[in-house]
């Protein structure tokens, strides 16, 4: 019987280097190759995702197939833009070997799957990209070669809360302005956002949803219940990311409401004068901001400077069924009056909080 080891695929061109006592590598991977050398471990699957999952000994959260299409129609539509690698755990199963005669350059051979541990949507984006338009791309990766599982969780957990983050450009370019439209300008530049090129400063055109004063509005009524901000020492970078996870949870749990975006882009419509229902015009934007500040009192944790994303997504499952029709219940509302009344009738389906829970949300 033979000892060795099955090799699935080599990947020529990869540098080798080393971190304080960890050597990690650089390299890239074509996408019409790296779905079956790679998986997400996940808590639970995914409702459809473009990528390979596994819940045993999972601590990553669920996919979102909508971030990757949306990725991958940046890709499309961006055929130059410089993607920033995704972050691999080899687990052993991605060798390195130097070839010639420099040390730290040589080959990976695979002889099994690596982690996902940053960039699942981006990553999922290629996919997509590939599987639907047969278009391939190089995706950049940096590999981290021999981490173990605890060491592996520790890494994604420190990726996930500091790479939220505005990039330094971005930031210097909004560098006085207030905070509410930084969050706001922040989301239709971030690539994974699902709102990117979607607000406008300026004028509206035929792909934007909304102008960028009416999205700092929102965001400013978010983070705040009763004139009491839901905590003043939440940063831009913060918000951006409870907002982007936010919207992303009601596009999934709404889906076929969300699916009106694409008329957007599909030039055998009116674009929003073709939109179907009410939850991408400003009115539904005004109806969640109002909600949300419900949901973000409720489920914020003061200690991780984060939400709790389940709850956070229970209480957006149960408010979630009101007529968003256009032609529905709430036809002749529309801005600040519809959005109020809508809001109304939400935040009257949420589950009754216990005393308890008020008391404690009083005393923060």
């Amino acid at each position: 019987m033979s000892n060795e080891t099955t090799i699935f695929d080599e990947i020529p061109r990869v540098i080798e280097k080393t971190q304080g006592s960890r050597k990690y590598l650089f390299g890239t991977i074509s996408s019409d190759k790296v779905k079956d050398v790679t998986f997400v471990p996940v808590i639970e699957r995914s409702r459809k995702t473009y990528l390979n999952e596994i819940v045993e000994n999972g601590y990553q959260r669920p996919g979102s197939d909508s971030r990757m299409r949306k990725f991958s129609r940046f890709l499309k539509e961006n055929p130059n833009s410089v993607v920033p690698p995704v972050l691999l755990s080899g687990r052993g199963n991605w060798k390195f070997k130097s070839e010639g005669h420099e040390q730290d350059s040589g080959k990976l051979i695979i002889q099994g799957k690596a982690v996902i541990v940053d960039g699942q949507h981006r990553l999922g984006g290629f996919v997509h990209l590939y599987e639907q338009e047969g278009d391939i791309r190089d995706v950049s990766f940096i590999l981290l070669p021999n981490l173990n599982h605890t060491q592996e969780k520790e890494e994604f957990v420190v990726v996930n809360n500091t790479q939220q983050g505005v990039p330094r450009a971005l930031a210097a370019f909004l560098d006085g302005d207030d905070d509410d439209a930084k969050v706001g300008w922040s989301l239709n530049l971030l690539p994974d956002s699902p709102f990117k090129g979607r607000i406008t400063r300026t004028r509206m055109q035929r792909g934007h949803l909304f102008a960028l004063h009416s999205v700092a509005r929102q965001i400013k009524r978010m983070f705040s219940l009763d004139g009491i901000e839901l905590d003043p020492y939440l940063n831009v970078n913060q918000k951006i990311g409870i907002v982007s996870q936010f919207w992303e949870i009601i596009a999934n749990q709404l889906p076929t409401e969300w699916s009106d975006i694409e008329k957007l882009d599909n030039p055998d419509t009116r674009g929003r004068r073709d939109f179907e229902y009410k939850l991408l015009e400003l009115t539904g934007l005004i109806a969640w901001a109002y909600t949300g500040a419900r949901i973000f009192a409720r489920s914020y944790k003061e200690n991780d400077n984060d939400m709790n994303w389940d709850q956070v997504s229970y209480l957006v499952e149960t408010v979630s069924g009101i007529d968003w029709r256009k032609n529905g219940e709430y036809e002749n509302q529309a801005g600040e009056v519809g959005g109020k009344s809508i809001a109304k009738e939400m935040i009257q389906m949420l589950p009754t909080e216990s005393a308890e829970a008020r008391l404690h949300r009083a005393l923060r």
